[in-house]
Formats: structure tokens, C-alpha cells, sequence
């Protein structure tokens, strides 16, 4: 099964890498693809691939924004939709993807817990729970709903990735992030 129609799968991401580095799998661990990026690119920019090499979607980052926002792409540069996160919140923290200009899904949850999911119309269509494992990061994705699979695969990667900039960048690890 490819990783555009499996509705359950696993995201492994290496921990220590200036490289970001996420490998899909199915849930008896055959591979389904990857995706890469790089921590220090300016703008930020992913790319996810099929186990066969091919480019099943990219994402790029804004360089300026008040907010962080990247949109997801098709290898053919269609725009699948824009992932947002909230600025101000009382006590969480919240994105939502739009298109076109208007918002389809949300994405709540408990970040600092790594718990959470997408909703489309108040409906439930996705769910996301991160474990730590002993070498990588893990999170299994569990799709219950109507949504294209390459949305939920960028939008998982690009939590983790605003979620580990923020921290380095409040740790003060060297790690670095341009908003205005």
C-alpha cells in the first residue's frame, strides 16, 4: 500500500540532525516514503518522497511573517493548503490550515503532551499521538476521515518542526528563526 492510501502510519524522525529527516512506515514498520529538510535553510523547505524517490508534495516556509505560515504544494506546484499558527492563545497553542483564503481544518491539542487532532468541520479526521522512543522521535498518525493524506503529512511535519525551532530558539541552542 503507498503512503498516499494507508489511513494508519508511522513518522520516525531522527532527533539529533541539523538535517530534518522523517521516515514513513506502515504499522509493521515496511517503509512508505520520507521527508526532508533543513534546519538552517532560509526559507524552511520539505520535500516528501515516495520509497521509489518520487516527490509526493514540498513545503516551504514564509522568511518574513508575523506568524509562522507554509504552504504544502503537489510536485506539479498546485497548492494544497497553508499551515498557519496561532500567535496569541490563553495558555495553548493552536494552527489551522486554509486555502484559497479560507480555513478547512483545524488542529487542537495538547503540543507539549504531543496529543493531538485535525478537524474539519467540527469533525474529527485525523488523530496524532508522538512517543519518544530510545533513537528517534515517533508519532503514529491515525486518518478517520475525508482529507487528502499529503496535508496530514506536512501538517505533522511542519508542527514538529515550528515545535523544535521554538524551543531551541528559547533555549538559546544556536538553532534560529526569523519572524517579524
Amino acid at each position: 500500500m503507498s503512503l498516499l492510501e494507508t489511513n494508519e502510519f508511522i513518522i520516525q524522525k531522527k532527533i539529533l540532525s541539523a538535517h530534518e529527516h522523517y521516515d514513513f512506515q506502515d504499522l509493521q514498520g515496511n517503509p512508505l516514503g520520507a521527508a526532508d529538510g533543513n534546519l538552517l535553510q532560509i526559507p524552511p523547505k520539505f520535500q516528501v518522497t515516495d520509497t521509489h524517490g518520487q516527490e509526493l508534495m514540498h513545503m516551504h516556509g514564509k522568511t518574513l511573517s508575523i506568524r509562522h505560515d507554509f504552504t504544502l504544494y503537489t510536485p506539479d506546484g498546485t497548492t494544497l493548503g497553508t499551515i498557519k499558527k496561532k500567535v496569541a492563545t490563553l495558555g495553548h497553542q493552536e494552527y489551522w490550515v486554509e486555502k484559497d483564503g479560507q480555513e478547512f481544518m483545524r488542529i487542537y491539542g495538547d503540543f507539549t503532551n504531543h496529543e493531538y487532532q485535525m478537524e474539519i468541520a467540527n469533525q474529527t479526521v485525523v488523530a496524532v499521538h508522538r512517543k519518544w522512543v530510545s533513537l528517534r522521535d515517533q508519532m503514529g498518525v491515525s486518518i478517520t476521515g475525508n482529507v487528502d493524506h499529503r496535508v496530514v503529512m506536512g501538517t505533522a511535519i511542519i508542527i514538529e518542526h515550528i515545535e523544535l525551532t521554538e524551543k531551541q530558539s528559547s533555549s538559546g541552542s544556536g538553532s534560529f528563526n526569523i519572524r517579524l
